[in-house]
């Protein structure tokens, strides 16, 4: 059956959750275009693993060049130790109850709208080693590190991404699908 113009189209975007494994602080990117914190993260490229775009915004938005591999799924892996990155799990999947909830790619025409759903992944980290090793790529201006009690004003729903992520990680129910 032929995509129609009114048939839902999806983007999917990969939000990374970094946090120290204690959970009290965050790092956040300051974005070049928005001048807002947010979470890290990238919109898959078509045929891209969500483990490749994983690695590719590591790379592109933090300038993480030293993680060489193309695969890896939440194993341990030298390379990303040395940069912070200690390990992660995919924590949920958004965006299927808030056809809205990135606007920005709703304002095109019908046929070229899409809905952002966000993969967003729960990552524990040095977030020294990782402030340290973070060389933000053109979009990001910088990394910070910030309390999970005391959070910047945020782009789009990551406040709120971060705070059901968290809450369901309290009670033991991820992934989390909303």
């Amino acid at each position: 059956m032929p995509l129609r113009p009114e048939d839902a189209r999806f983007a999917i975007g990969l939000d990374l959750i970094l946090t120290d494994v204690d959970r009290s602080q965050i790092a956040l990117i300051l974005r070049e275009d928005e001048q807002r914190y947010a979470l890290l993260g990238e919109k898959m490229h078509w045929g891209e693993r969500a483990d490749q775009a994983f690695l590719r915004a590591l790379r592109e938005e933090l300038g993480l060049t030293k993680i060489l591999p193309n695969r890896v799924n939440g194993v341990l892996n030298r390379k990303l130790q040395s940069c912070g990155i200690l390990c992660w799990q995919l924590a949920g999947l958004f965006g299927l109850l808030r056809p809205e909830r990135d606007p920005r790619f709703l304002q095109a025409p019908l046929a070229e709208r899409a809905q952002v759903l966000s993969l967003t992944y729960l990552v524990d980290c040095d977030l020294r080693r990782l402030k340290q090793a973070a060389k933000p790529g053109k979009s990001v201006q910088r990394l910070e590190i910030f309390s999970l009690t005391e959070l910047p004003t945020l782009f789009l729903d990551h406040a709120e991404l971060i705070r059901h992520i968290l809450e369901a990680e309290r009670r033991g129910g991820l992934p989390l699908i909303r």
